[in-house]
């Protein structure tokens, strides 16, 4: 029998061309370049003579041959995965403890799903939540209060490491009938005669402030909570504007309680980093727990975009 052609990598490819949709992002998920992996695609369809997927399609369209290629992945990469968890458990033991810290409010919408997967996987490794809202998690793992935090801004730290997660899009919000419910993409100038609902955090972490208000040396009315839902029920009752990541506004979008739109014509981009210290590095756990948060959100989150990692930038 011929020696198979197909190798893990080939199935990591395919899997991050179905997951992303292009080609330039599936490169971004499993480290190559754009034209490596077209190479690795082109070799791959040379050897079995057939294509695997249309290439002016869009989004991405798999042939028969790239879905069962598809399906073979969905069925053999988890395997090799848990094998590997194994092995890893095995050299290091799989007992140990992970404390998350957040600097952003909706992350919870996303991270608990994560973490429960972890725990499934790594049941003895003690995996908890470090209490409240920090507005400097980094401070935490320097002082072992913490062990794993996600951040917004990387901020080169001696024996910390940050790898990127996702970058999403901030959409305005506002009630059906707001006057600015009329407009399909809001400039700063928008912003002038409304009051900002936000979270009660330090202004330097608000990207709409940061990113589009202060630069125009605007400085709108101020309103705060704590709760996405309270926000929310603020906006709806037109107390309001506000910002808020798509996957957060998202659910009360689908009951049509708000309407959301576009933060300028480049849109509004944020982006988040986890953070560990540098001792840790190794360990498998965190590693593992790196992976399925970004996993995860990728498969839970509407509308995410692949991060460079910062020392790429």
């Amino acid at each position: 029998m011929k020696p198979t052609f197909l190798e893990l990598r080939h199935l990591k490819t395919l899997l991050a061309l179905k997951n992303t949709g292009s080609v330039s992002l599936a490169a971004k998920q499993v480290y190559l370049t754009q034209s490596a992996l077209s190479h690795q695609i082109k070799l791959l369809e040379e050897q079995y003579g057939l294509a695997l997927f249309e290439r002016k399609s869009q989004p991405l369209r798999f042939t028969p041959a790239g879905e069962r290629l598809i399906n073979l992945a969905n069925e053999i990469l988890p395997k090799v995965i848990d094998a590997e968890r194994d092995l890893y458990r095995v050299k290091q033991g799989d007992a140990g403890e992970l404390r998350i810290a957040v600097e952003c409010h909706t992350c919870f919408d996303w991270l608990m799903p994560a973490m429960d997967f972890f725990r499934e996987n790594w049941p003895l490794v003690e995996l908890d939540i470090v209490s409240g809202f920090h507005t400097d998690p980094v401070g935490l793992l320097l002082s072992h209060k913490a062990d794993w935090a996600v951040v917004s801004e990387v901020e080169e730290t001696t024996g910390i490491i940050h790898k990127p997660l996702f970058s999403y899009e901030m959409i305005g919000l506002c009630a059906k009938d707001h006057p600015l419910a009329k407009k399909e993409i809001w400039q700063a100038e928008d912003f002038i005669e409304q009051t900002l609902i936000t979270y009660p955090v330090p202004d330097e972490m608000l990207d709409l402030l940061r990113k589009v208000l202060q630069p125009k040396g605007i400085n709108p009315t101020r309103r705060t909570s704590e709760l996405t839902i309270a926000i929310i029920q603020l906006v709806a009752s037109k107390r309001g504007v506000a910002a808020l990541p798509y996957w957060a506004a998202k659910p009360y979008l689908d009951r049509g309680y708000i309407v959301a739109k576009r933060i300028t014509n480049q849109r509004l981009y944020s982006n988040l980093y986890a953070a560990f210290r540098k001792t840790d590095e190794d360990l498998a756990f965190v590693q593992d727990f790196y992976r399925i948060v970004k996993n995860q959100s990728f498969s839970t989150l509407p509308d995410l975009l692949l991060l460079e990692s910062p020392l790429e930038k």
